[in-house]
């Protein structure tokens, strides 16, 4: 990858960025490989014609794995001429696809070729597949990470546009690591300004947002100086995810696929959300021994907590949690609030404290850890929750949602949600609305699945949490 000519200028193409996430998909590939292998060999596993150099002869699956990731756009879209990422629940998909498909490749060929497999080992196959598919997004979100503290590796856009909305862009721009974007020009609407904002800098890149009716006149203009135009309409949320563009005689447009009307899906998530449940009960079944004990040595009153939250179409339900504050939380929590109009203001604004006194010293590291949430599992299996959905709220809260209210209480709360693993706590008030909104409206199972990766990170390094 190197510079490219467009508009007169020479600029970087964002090939730092492809580069790099072609590494990544290749580092995961081999190294997983590599240890899965190793491990097969050095436990005694099989006793195979063939040593561990005959895996090496695989070598072409390496190449293949990248021509399909290319073929999937995962990498932002174009080799050559990369633009905005897929979004991550898309990403995750299609990297799962991929690694599916490379590997039943793999058996496919060795069966043909040796007709037997008495010379390679497919439980090696199939393992490294499914850690190929697990690894495989982590890994890119680390590189990513790391790539975003250089400009080099960032990609230049032009922002367009004018009010509470671009603001919005150019923050989300200035911290998503994963959109990998930097504003070389910030203009107003105005076309003029925005295509000589292009040639000035030579961005090919152009993010906008303006009114339907002046982006239509625009567009030709907009499209014979940039390559790529990322329009945002801006507004309230809706169905994006699945969704594509679609032509009826020459007219354009876009397809919205809201899944939670295909009955199956449904059917699908509820047993699956049983199931998961209950293996979770089983992996977490010695804290639901030890933590009691902690709780009931460390401060007087009852082990468990329950909270009147809605659920449900505002249903109330009772939220069960390991008991993490004083007894008396509730006449403290008075007390502060009567007493500190900066905490009040904190109170009324997030529902939240930092360093909250009612909160016991035990109760701190129960939550920083989330073990306090684990009871929630016995809301799943109630009925009363998912494992993943939107916040169960308490009835002060539904007038920061306003008319959006409706479509966030049409599905069950979660244990976790889009707002969890995108900051838990560190998450604004206005953006976790936006969040529980977005997920119901764009809710898929490749979207839960990567919620719950996604938690499962958080937690484990205690992102957000307090």
């Amino acid at each position: 990858m190197s510079e490219r000519s467009f508009g007169g200028r020479r600029v970087w193409s964002g090939g730092v960025r492809v580069v790099l996430l072609m590494l990544s998909d290749l580092v995961c590939l081999v190294a997983t490989w590599a240890f899965v292998v190793w491990a097969y060999r050095a436990l005694g596993l099989g006793h195979y014609k063939y040593g561990a150099e005959f895996y090496l002869r695989l070598w072409p699956m390496a190449i293949a794995y990248l021509v399909l990731n290319s073929m999937f756009r995962l990498y932002h879209g174009s080799i050559l001429h990369p633009a905005a990422p897929l979004n991550p629940i898309e990403e995750l998909r299609r990297l799962v696809g991929s690694s599916i498909l490379v590997h039943i490749g793999v058996i496919a060929y060795l069966a043909l070729a040796y007709q037997t497999t008495e010379n390679y080992s497919r439980a090696v196959i199939v393992l490294s597949g499914i850690l190929v598919a697990l690894l495989a997004q982590p890994l890119r979100d680390l590189v990513r990470s790391v790539a975003f503290r250089f400009d080099s590796a960032r990609i230049p856009v032009v922002l367009s546009g004018e009010g509470e909305i671009v603001r919005r862009l150019e923050q989300a721009i200035s911290l998503d690591s994963y959109l990998g974007f930097r504003v070389a020009e910030r203009t107003g609407a105005d076309v003029n300004d925005i295509v000589a904002a292009g040639k000035r800098s030579g961005v090919r890149i152009l993010v906008t947002c303006q009114d339907a009716r002046l982006f239509r006149c625009n567009v030709a203009d907009l499209a014979a100086s940039f390559a790529h135009i990322e329009y945002m309409p801006g507004g309230s949320s809706f169905p994006v995810d699945g969704g594509h563009t679609v032509m009826f005689d020459g007219i354009g447009g876009v397809e919205m696929v809201n899944q939670r009307h295909f009955r199956v899906l449904r059917v699908e998530k509820h047993v699956l959300d049983k199931a998961l449940a209950f293996v979770a009960f089983l992996l977490l079944s010695p804290f639901f021994v030890v933590i009691p004990v902690l709780v009931k040595l460390t401060s007087r009153g009852p082990v468990f907590y329950r909270q009147n939250r809605l659920g449900k179409r505002g249903r109330p339900i009772r939220v069960w949690k390991f008991r993490s504050m004083y007894s008396d939380a509730d006449a403290r929590l008075k007390a502060i609030l009567e007493s500190d109009p900066a905490r009040k203001a904190e109170w009324e604004a997030n529902f939240k404290l930092a360093d909250d006194p009612r909160v016991t010293p035990l109760g701190k590291f129960l939550r920083k850890t989330s073990i306090d949430e684990f009871p929630q599992l016995f809301n799943v299996f109630a009925g009363d929750m998912a494992l993943v959905g939107p916040r169960p709220i308490v009835e002060g809260e539904v007038s920061h949602y306003g008319s959006s209210y409706d479509t966030f209480a049409s599905v069950k709360p979660g244990i976790t949600g889009l707002w969890q693993a995108s900051g838990r706590s560190d998450t604004d008030y206005a953006r976790r609305v936006a969040l529980d909104v977005h997920y119901v409206l764009n809710w898929s199972p490749w979207m839960d699945i990567w919620i719950l990766f996604r938690t499962v990170s958080a937690v484990l390094f205690m992102r957000g949490a307090r």
